[in-house]
């Protein structure tokens, strides 16, 4: 994520907020411009002398500008809907979730990746359906033909802790959600629509044709001794366990992991972060961070260019971590085939950046 100045006085201000920690201005993000601009009682006026106004979902938290008053912003209009009770405790589950969808959509942007809104194609256009799970009622977090459901009772960091612990998982995040199930929006919009890419997919990835509830039953069923043996084999094929599960599932496993890489990294070299190691070190390295969706417009990039500088620096981080008493920030090992994978994204996202591309076909 990039650090953003503020439009009154220069000071740093961050994505999350709505005024100047230094000046007290009152800022909202545009998503024309791609920055924070200054409001005058919650109302911006543009270049073009267009108006623009707080989202109406400023009350949980939202920071984005509308184009007119009581309406959402782009953001929020991605969502298709939201629990019915919205109490105390579902509005605040509400903010945290759609602060990651913010996120998320930021970093979409930032890349310049095509987002076709529900609001424009309803059948297959992007869509958020936000529900809590309750004793009664199980929301399944996946992906259908461009609705994306998410559980924002996950945004409980109990309830959240509580399923890794229980899917022994070394990571779970609410981001990291939206990270995965875009990746599924992505196959849909840009692979399954395009015959070179889908062959590259297959030959990589492995037939997304194999029977995908067989595969999820496999991987959720007992776990003896010869399927623990069978993942450990195969493990280092794969950016992690889900991702053994099925193709769809390892792509969309590698698309979050390029996702959580290159925001990571921006958010380093927006803080002008730099890796010097002992020059009694063999092999003396300085690790400049750079901003990775620049790479979108690089002919030649690929995953290499991103671990040369992301290995060292997760590393450093985790370490950070440690010393903190916390686990490893980033507990995955990235294997040469992982990279492979990766590439792959890499140059999809690369290939597709600035198209208004379109989904015409169901899937999971």
């Amino acid at each position: 994520m990039r650090i953003f100045p503020c439009p009154a006085c220069g000071s740093i201000v961050y994505f999350e907020q709505r005024a100047c920690m230094e000046c007290g201005t009152e800022v909202g993000f545009s998503r024309a411009d791609r920055t924070m601009v200054p409001l005058t009682d919650g109302v911006w006026i543009d270049d073009k002398g267009d108006r623009w106004h707080h989202c109406e979902n400023e009350r949980i938290g939202c920071n984005w500008l509308a184009e007119s008053a009581d309406t959402l912003c782009f953001s929020c209009a991605l969502t298709r809907s939201v629990p019915d009770d919205l109490d105390e405790r579902v509005i605040r589950l509400l903010a945290e979730t759609a602060e990651a969808k913010r996120r998320l959509v930021f970093q979409l942007d930032d890349l310049d990746l095509p987002i076709v809104s529900h609001c424009q194609q309803s059948d297959g256009g992007l869509a958020f359906d936000l529900d809590a799970s309750t004793d009664d009622k199980k929301v399944m977090i996946g992906h259908m033909n461009g609705v994306i459901t998410i559980d924002i009772t996950e945004a409980q960091d109990s309830h959240r802790e509580a399923l890794r612990a229980l899917l022994d998982e070394p990571y779970r995040t609410m981001l990291g959600h939206f990270r995965h199930e875009i990746g599924h929006y992505y196959w849909q919009a840009l692979v399954a629509q395009h015959d070179d890419w889908l062959q590259r997919f297959r030959d990589l990835f492995g037939d997304e044709r194999q029977d995908y509830g067989a595969a999820l039953n496999a991987h959720y069923g007992d776990d003896d001794d010869e399927r623990r043996q069978d993942r450990a084999t195969r493990s280092e094929n794969y950016i992690s366990q889900y991702a053994m599960t099925h193709p769809w599932e390892d792509f969309a496993e590698t698309f979050a992991h390029f996702l959580h890489i290159a925001d990571t990294l921006q958010t380093a070299a927006a803080h002008g972060l730099q890796l010097r190691f002992p020059d009694s070190w063999p092999d003396k390295v300085r690790v400049e961070q750079t901003s990775i969706p620049t790479l979108a417009g690089a002919p030649t990039a690929d995953a290499a260019d991103l671990l040369s500088i992301w290995n060292p620096l997760a590393t450093a981080l985790n370490r950070v971590n440690r010393s903190m008493g916390k686990h490893d920030l980033y507990p995955f090992t990235i294997t040469d085939q992982v990279a492979d994978k990766l590439t792959f994204v890499l140059e999809l996202v690369r290939h597709f950046a600035g198209e208004n591309s379109v989904i015409t076909s169901p899937t999971h």
